[in-house]
């Protein structure tokens, strides 16, 4: 569910570039969301979901006046390094909302057809955005969604985790992936096994970036 923040203008204007995320905190509670709206808007989106103290309180009741915003944090993505290049985005978790505005951008400054995901996700009914997948799949963008609790059973799903699909992709065509870009959001374990395969994918470490 996407729930609309409404930062003071101090904060709102730091939140330069897609794939930084924000510290929430409400009744005590904190937690981290990524901002998947556009950077520089004057409101903030996130994508809420059951299951979180915060999150929770959020759905309960209407944002009241101990809600407490950081500034936006975290480096972002390099969106200006990769406009020439092919773009590899791994996403898991609550890292497919930080890739929300990288896609978006993409598909807005024409280079959807250089640009290929993986989203990562326990099942397919765990999909957030669905049908933004299906309007950036529609746009060109080439869209693999990786199931690592049941069997993929339609076109545009593998069964796995994402680093994993990302190598067999990168086995099928290896030249492409040399000279692209990888942009990763979501849990460090996959983040750590992105860039170990750096080297057997033809790309350094310095090529796999993070939103941290």
């Amino acid at each position: 569910m996407c729930h609309e923040l409404a930062p003071p203008a101090h904060l709102a204007e730091t939140y330069r570039r897609a794939g930084q995320y924000v510290e929430l905190t409400l009744a005590g509670k904190r937690t981290f969301f990524a901002l998947a709206g556009e950077p520089l808007a004057a409101t903030w989106e996130i994508f809420v979901r059951p299951g979180g103290d915060v999150a929770d309180a959020l759905l309960a009741a209407p944002l009241g006046g101990d809600l407490g915003l950081s500034a936006a944090l975290g480096a972002g993505f390099p969106l200006e390094e990769a406009a020439s290049k092919r773009l590899f985005v791994l996403a898991t978790g609550s890292g497919i909302a930080a890739v929300r505005p990288v896609l978006n951008h993409r598909v807005r400054t024409g280079q959807a057809p250089a640009t290929e995901v993986f989203l990562g996700v326990p099942r397919r009914a765990d999909l957030p955005m669905p049908d933004e997948v299906a309007r950036w799949t529609a746009s060109g963008v080439a869209i693999t969604v990786c199931l690592s609790q049941e069997p993929a059973a339609e076109v545009g799903a593998a069964e796995g985790y994402v680093q994993d699909a990302l190598r067999r992709r990168a086995a099928i065509s290896p030249a492409r992936l040399a000279t692209a870009m990888v942009f990763a959001a979501g849990t460090p374990a996959m983040v750590r096994d992105a860039r170990k395969l750096a080297t057997t994918l033809g790309l350094t470490e310095a090529d796999i970036r993070t939103n941290y």
